[in-house]
Protein backbone atom coordinates (compact mmCIF):
# COMPACT_ATOMS: atom_id res chain seq x y z
CA UNK A 1 0.00 0.00 0.00
CA UNK A 2 1.25 3.47 -0.65
CA UNK A 3 2.69 5.25 2.57
CA UNK A 4 3.53 8.66 3.23
CA UNK A 5 5.78 7.57 6.10
CA UNK A 6 8.04 5.04 3.77
CA UNK A 7 8.37 7.84 1.32
CA UNK A 8 9.26 10.63 3.12
CA UNK A 9 11.64 9.13 5.27
CA UNK A 10 12.93 8.73 9.03
CA UNK A 11 14.90 11.54 10.34
CA UNK A 12 18.46 11.90 9.88
CA UNK A 13 20.77 13.70 12.28
CA UNK A 14 22.39 15.18 8.71
CA UNK A 15 18.82 16.89 7.66
CA UNK A 16 19.03 20.11 6.34
CA UNK A 17 16.53 22.74 6.20
CA UNK A 18 17.34 23.25 2.51
CA UNK A 19 14.51 22.80 -0.58
CA UNK A 20 16.94 21.36 -3.24
CA UNK A 21 17.99 18.90 -0.56
CA UNK A 22 15.05 17.76 1.10
CA UNK A 23 13.34 17.24 -2.53
CA UNK A 24 16.21 14.94 -3.02
CA UNK A 25 15.97 13.23 0.08
CA UNK A 26 11.86 12.51 -0.53
CA UNK A 27 10.83 9.79 -2.77
CA UNK A 28 9.19 10.78 -6.31
CA UNK A 29 6.00 8.88 -5.03
CA UNK A 30 5.18 11.34 -2.77
CA UNK A 31 3.92 13.29 -5.67
CA UNK A 32 1.58 15.58 -4.46
CA UNK A 33 4.00 16.85 -1.74
CA UNK A 34 6.79 17.09 -4.52
CA UNK A 35 4.08 19.90 -6.53
CA UNK A 36 3.62 21.70 -3.41
CA UNK A 37 7.10 22.20 -2.81
CA UNK A 38 7.54 23.43 -6.41
CA UNK A 39 5.19 26.07 -5.94
CA UNK A 40 5.86 28.92 -6.68
CA UNK A 41 4.46 30.21 -2.42
CA UNK A 42 6.21 27.15 -0.85
CA UNK A 43 9.81 27.45 -3.22
CA UNK A 44 9.57 31.46 -2.49
CA UNK A 45 9.01 30.56 1.39
CA UNK A 46 11.79 28.94 1.41
CA UNK A 47 13.95 31.63 -0.57
CA UNK A 48 12.77 33.96 2.04
CA UNK A 49 13.93 32.16 5.02
CA UNK A 50 17.19 31.42 3.94
CA UNK A 51 17.97 34.92 3.19
CA UNK A 52 16.76 35.87 6.33
CA UNK A 53 18.66 32.87 8.29
CA UNK A 54 21.88 33.76 6.52
CA UNK A 55 21.59 37.61 7.50
CA UNK A 56 21.61 36.31 11.19
CA UNK A 57 23.96 34.24 10.91
CA UNK A 58 26.27 37.36 10.00
CA UNK A 59 24.86 39.11 12.82
CA UNK A 60 25.50 36.55 15.35
CA UNK A 61 28.66 36.31 14.06
CA UNK A 62 29.64 39.70 14.07
CA UNK A 63 28.12 40.36 17.33
CA UNK A 64 29.80 37.29 19.08
CA UNK A 65 33.17 38.32 17.54
CA UNK A 66 33.26 41.83 18.74
CA UNK A 67 31.86 41.20 22.01
CA UNK A 68 34.95 38.59 22.04
CA UNK A 69 37.33 41.23 21.69
CA UNK A 70 35.62 43.91 23.57
CA UNK A 71 36.04 41.76 26.62
CA UNK A 72 39.34 40.96 26.10
CA UNK A 73 40.57 44.01 24.59
CA UNK A 74 39.55 45.79 28.09
CA UNK A 75 41.48 43.15 30.06
CA UNK A 76 44.68 43.44 28.09
CA UNK A 77 44.45 46.93 28.75
CA UNK A 78 43.95 47.29 32.41
CA UNK A 79 46.50 44.66 32.90
CA UNK A 80 49.07 46.98 30.65
CA UNK A 81 47.91 49.65 33.27
CA UNK A 82 48.53 48.01 36.19
CA UNK A 83 52.24 47.06 35.03
CA UNK A 84 52.84 50.68 33.40
CA UNK A 85 51.63 51.59 37.57
CA UNK A 86 54.08 48.97 38.46
CA UNK A 87 56.87 50.25 36.23
CA UNK A 88 56.42 53.88 38.28
CA UNK A 89 57.10 52.51 41.56
CA UNK A 90 60.79 52.73 43.18
CA UNK A 91 63.36 50.09 42.71
CA UNK A 92 64.86 50.27 45.95
CA UNK A 93 63.25 48.02 48.42
CA UNK A 94 60.17 47.23 46.48
CA UNK A 95 59.16 43.83 46.94
CA UNK A 96 58.66 43.57 43.85
CA UNK A 97 61.65 45.46 42.56
CA UNK A 98 62.40 42.95 39.21
CA UNK A 99 59.10 43.45 38.04
CA UNK A 100 59.48 47.25 38.19
CA UNK A 101 62.76 46.87 36.35
CA UNK A 102 61.03 44.86 33.47
CA UNK A 103 58.67 47.05 33.15
CA UNK A 104 60.90 50.21 33.17
CA UNK A 105 63.16 47.91 30.34
CA UNK A 106 59.94 47.78 28.22
CA UNK A 107 58.09 50.37 29.14
CA UNK A 108 57.73 51.47 25.61
CA UNK A 109 56.33 48.23 23.94
CA UNK A 110 53.76 48.06 27.36
CA UNK A 111 52.57 51.54 26.38
CA UNK A 112 52.39 50.77 22.99
CA UNK A 113 49.92 47.69 23.98
CA UNK A 114 47.83 49.53 26.06
CA UNK A 115 47.53 52.42 23.65
CA UNK A 116 46.61 49.84 20.83
CA UNK A 117 44.06 47.75 23.68
CA UNK A 118 42.33 50.99 24.20
CA UNK A 119 41.85 51.76 20.71
CA UNK A 120 40.20 48.54 19.69
CA UNK A 121 38.62 48.15 22.61
CA UNK A 122 36.88 51.85 22.03
CA UNK A 123 36.78 51.14 18.22
CA UNK A 124 34.34 47.83 19.12
CA UNK A 125 32.41 49.07 21.29
CA UNK A 126 31.61 52.12 18.99
CA UNK A 127 30.59 49.29 15.94
CA UNK A 128 28.37 47.61 18.38
CA UNK A 129 26.75 50.54 19.27
CA UNK A 130 26.43 52.42 15.73
CA UNK A 131 25.59 48.75 13.96
CA UNK A 132 22.83 47.36 16.04
CA UNK A 133 24.02 43.74 15.72
CA UNK A 134 22.24 42.24 18.74
CA UNK A 135 18.66 43.89 16.77
CA UNK A 136 19.68 42.45 13.37
CA UNK A 137 20.32 39.36 14.77
CA UNK A 138 17.07 38.74 17.07
CA UNK A 139 14.89 40.07 13.86
CA UNK A 140 16.36 38.23 11.62
CA UNK A 141 16.44 35.39 13.08
CA UNK A 142 12.88 35.85 14.65
CA UNK A 143 11.55 36.26 10.94
CA UNK A 144 13.42 33.48 10.07
CA UNK A 145 11.41 30.90 12.31
CA UNK A 146 8.32 32.50 11.63
CA UNK A 147 8.82 32.03 8.09
CA UNK A 148 9.97 28.35 8.78
CA UNK A 149 6.55 27.69 10.41
CA UNK A 150 4.58 29.56 7.91
CA UNK A 151 6.09 26.90 4.94
CA UNK A 152 4.88 23.77 7.17
CA UNK A 153 1.46 25.27 7.80
CA UNK A 154 0.94 26.43 4.12
CA UNK A 155 2.45 23.06 2.73
CA UNK A 156 -0.85 22.00 4.97
CA UNK A 157 -3.45 24.38 3.89
CA UNK A 158 -2.19 23.19 0.15
CA UNK A 159 -2.76 19.47 0.96
CA UNK A 160 -6.12 20.38 2.54
CA UNK A 161 -7.23 21.25 -1.09
CA UNK A 162 -6.43 18.76 -2.38
CA UNK A 163 -8.48 15.89 0.55
CA UNK A 164 -11.30 18.77 1.27
CA UNK A 165 -13.11 16.17 3.27
CA UNK A 166 -12.48 13.34 5.63
CA UNK A 167 -11.90 9.89 3.51
CA UNK A 168 -14.26 6.67 3.95
CA UNK A 169 -11.40 4.66 4.56
CA UNK A 170 -7.71 5.36 5.47
CA UNK A 171 -4.98 5.89 2.70
CA UNK A 172 -1.78 6.27 4.13
CA UNK A 173 -0.45 7.91 0.89
CA UNK A 174 -2.77 10.81 0.88
CA UNK A 175 -1.23 14.82 0.55
CA UNK A 176 -2.78 15.27 4.17
CA UNK A 177 -0.45 11.96 5.18
CA UNK A 178 2.20 13.56 2.88
CA UNK A 179 2.19 16.90 4.54
CA UNK A 180 1.84 15.50 8.31
CA UNK A 181 5.12 13.04 7.37
CA UNK A 182 7.36 16.21 6.00
CA UNK A 183 6.40 18.02 9.33
CA UNK A 184 7.08 14.87 11.44
CA UNK A 185 10.55 14.55 10.03
CA UNK A 186 11.98 18.22 8.46
CA UNK A 187 10.24 19.86 12.11
CA UNK A 188 10.04 17.87 14.87
CA UNK A 189 12.28 15.32 14.41
CA UNK A 190 14.58 17.96 13.27
CA UNK A 191 14.05 20.11 15.97
CA UNK A 192 14.39 17.26 18.83
CA UNK A 193 17.78 16.70 17.36
CA UNK A 194 18.67 20.65 17.43
CA UNK A 195 17.76 21.26 20.58
CA UNK A 196 19.33 18.22 21.98
CA UNK A 197 22.58 19.12 20.59
CA UNK A 198 22.23 23.03 21.79
CA UNK A 199 21.63 21.53 25.34
CA UNK A 200 25.01 19.43 24.33
CA UNK A 201 26.73 22.36 23.35
CA UNK A 202 26.36 25.20 25.72
CA UNK A 203 26.45 22.51 28.53
CA UNK A 204 30.04 22.07 27.80
CA UNK A 205 30.70 25.70 27.32
CA UNK A 206 29.07 25.98 31.00
CA UNK A 207 31.22 23.23 31.73
CA UNK A 208 34.88 24.44 29.81
CA UNK A 209 34.03 28.17 31.46
CA UNK A 210 33.49 27.14 35.03
CA UNK A 211 36.47 24.70 34.96
CA UNK A 212 38.34 27.82 33.21
CA UNK A 213 37.35 30.35 36.34
CA UNK A 214 38.15 28.28 38.91
CA UNK A 215 41.59 27.39 37.92
CA UNK A 216 42.17 31.06 38.08
CA UNK A 217 40.87 32.00 41.12
CA UNK A 218 42.62 28.49 42.65
CA UNK A 219 45.80 30.65 41.06
CA UNK A 220 44.75 34.18 42.92
CA UNK A 221 44.75 32.19 45.86
CA UNK A 222 48.29 31.08 45.67
CA UNK A 223 49.97 34.09 43.91
CA UNK A 224 50.66 35.23 47.28
CA UNK A 225 52.71 32.22 48.41
CA UNK A 226 54.86 32.32 45.50
CA UNK A 227 56.80 35.62 46.22
CA UNK A 228 57.97 33.85 49.66
CA UNK A 229 60.15 32.30 47.26
CA UNK A 230 61.80 35.13 46.13
CA UNK A 231 64.12 36.01 42.89
CA UNK A 232 61.91 34.68 39.82
CA UNK A 233 58.88 33.14 41.72
CA UNK A 234 59.07 37.13 43.55
CA UNK A 235 58.26 38.96 39.75
CA UNK A 236 55.77 35.57 38.92
CA UNK A 237 53.74 36.21 41.89
CA UNK A 238 53.88 40.15 41.22
CA UNK A 239 52.81 39.64 37.73
CA UNK A 240 49.66 37.30 38.54
CA UNK A 241 48.66 39.49 41.28
CA UNK A 242 47.80 41.72 38.41
CA UNK A 243 46.94 39.24 35.58
CA UNK A 244 44.92 36.57 37.35
CA UNK A 245 42.55 39.40 38.47
CA UNK A 246 42.14 40.84 35.38
CA UNK A 247 41.82 37.67 33.41
CA UNK A 248 38.99 35.75 35.75
CA UNK A 249 37.11 39.01 35.64
CA UNK A 250 36.87 38.49 31.68
CA UNK A 251 35.79 34.89 31.77
CA UNK A 252 33.09 35.83 34.76
CA UNK A 253 31.97 38.97 32.37
CA UNK A 254 31.99 35.98 29.21
CA UNK A 255 30.43 33.37 31.21
CA UNK A 256 27.96 35.95 32.10
CA UNK A 257 26.78 36.86 29.13
CA UNK A 258 26.89 33.62 27.55
CA UNK A 259 24.67 32.20 30.04
CA UNK A 260 25.76 28.86 28.87
CA UNK A 261 24.02 27.24 32.11
CA UNK A 262 20.67 28.72 31.57
CA UNK A 263 20.28 28.35 28.02
CA UNK A 264 21.14 24.29 28.00
CA UNK A 265 18.61 23.64 30.50
CA UNK A 266 16.30 26.00 28.28
CA UNK A 267 17.16 23.96 25.84
CA UNK A 268 16.82 20.24 27.23
CA UNK A 269 13.44 21.76 28.38
CA UNK A 270 12.40 22.18 25.50
CA UNK A 271 13.68 19.23 23.72
CA UNK A 272 11.46 16.80 26.86
CA UNK A 273 8.94 18.80 25.40
CA UNK A 274 8.99 17.76 21.83
CA UNK A 275 9.87 14.10 23.09
CA UNK A 276 6.85 13.87 24.92
CA UNK A 277 4.74 15.07 21.69
CA UNK A 278 6.37 12.69 19.73
CA UNK A 279 4.95 10.05 22.08
CA UNK A 280 1.67 10.41 20.40
CA UNK A 281 2.72 10.15 16.90
CA UNK A 282 0.70 7.23 16.03
CA UNK A 283 -2.51 8.55 16.88
CA UNK A 284 -1.87 12.32 14.94
CA UNK A 285 -0.43 9.51 12.05
CA UNK A 286 -4.05 7.30 12.19
CA UNK A 287 -5.93 10.71 11.63
CA UNK A 288 -3.59 11.95 8.53
CA UNK A 289 -4.69 8.53 7.27
CA UNK A 290 -8.30 9.36 6.73
CA UNK A 291 -7.24 12.95 5.82
CA UNK A 292 -8.15 14.91 9.08
CA UNK A 293 -6.67 18.11 8.16
CA UNK A 294 -7.84 19.59 11.52
CA UNK A 295 -5.49 16.98 14.24
CA UNK A 296 -2.84 17.34 11.39
CA UNK A 297 -3.26 21.04 12.28
CA UNK A 298 -3.70 20.71 15.90
CA UNK A 299 -0.05 18.33 15.99
CA UNK A 300 1.33 21.03 14.09
CA UNK A 301 0.52 23.97 16.08
CA UNK A 302 1.48 22.14 19.45
CA UNK A 303 4.91 22.23 18.30
CA UNK A 304 5.17 25.18 16.80
CA UNK A 305 3.72 26.68 20.25
CA UNK A 306 6.26 24.82 22.21
CA UNK A 307 9.35 26.51 19.87
CA UNK A 308 7.57 29.77 19.84
CA UNK A 309 7.79 29.97 23.54
CA UNK A 310 11.18 29.06 23.92
CA UNK A 311 12.25 31.31 20.64
CA UNK A 312 10.91 34.49 22.96
CA UNK A 313 11.95 33.38 26.00
CA UNK A 314 15.73 33.81 24.59
CA UNK A 315 15.24 37.41 23.12
CA UNK A 316 16.19 39.19 25.75
CA UNK A 317 19.11 37.10 26.29
CA UNK A 318 20.32 37.64 22.67
CA UNK A 319 20.98 33.41 21.97
CA UNK A 320 23.20 32.55 20.27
Amino acid sequence: MADAQTWIGRGDANDKFDLQTIEAAVAPDASDLHAILRSAKISGLFRMRSEATQAAVRAQRSFKRLSAIAVFATAIATLTSGLLLYGAGAETGAAVAGLVRWVKDNHTAIAGIQVLALFLSAFVASMLASQNYIERWQGQRGRAELLRRQIFTEILTMAETKVPRLLPEPDPGNPIAQAFEFFRRYQHEMQITFYGEGSFRHTRIAVRLAWLTAILAGLAAITGVLGNFGGPALVASAFLGIAVPILLSAAQSWGAWSRGADKAAAYQKTKEALDTDFLNIDAVRTRAAIGDAAAVGAYVNKIHLIMATENEAWKPAARP
